[in-house]
């Protein structure tokens, strides 16, 4: 996350907010995967190709193998905190056309929010 905070902090520069945007969703991304690897004892199933939609869906509830112990929402937070930036790197990985240097500094402090948040709660774990 310090990488991401670093890039994000020149509010000028498209390509370092682009690129805060994307450190920020893989260092969640990462720590999700390996909450399901390690503690959940899951993998992502041989036939799955898309992993980031697949992590999505476990943490959401949608796959067969996602565990039901959601009681306080925490597994379906960080699913649909996961989807939101996963859809925010897309298009500032791939996008050429940004609105506004403002809109996409606001994208990346929301991005860098829903991570941190991600990353807190797998770190407390128990869910």
């Amino acid at each position: 996350m310090d990488l991401a905070d670093e890039l994000a902090a020149n509010r000028t520069d498209e390509a370092k907010i682009r690129a805060s945007i994307s450190r920020a969703y893989y260092a969640a991304f990462c720590n999700a995967r390996n909450y399901m690897i390690e503690k959940d004892l899951n993998k992502f199933p041989p036939e799955e190709k898309e992993h980031h939609k697949y992590l999505v869906k476990y943490f959401k509830g949608e796959a067969d193998e996602s565990k039901t112990d959601n009681l306080d929402g925490t597994r379906d937070r960080i699913g649909r905190d996961l989807n939101s930036m996963r859809h925010d790197r897309r298009k500032a990985d791939y996008e050429n056309y940004v609105c506004e240097l403002e809109r996409l500094n606001e994208t990346a402090s929301d991005v860098i929010k829903r991570s941190r948040r991600v990353i807190s709660s797998i770190e407390r774990g128990g869910f």
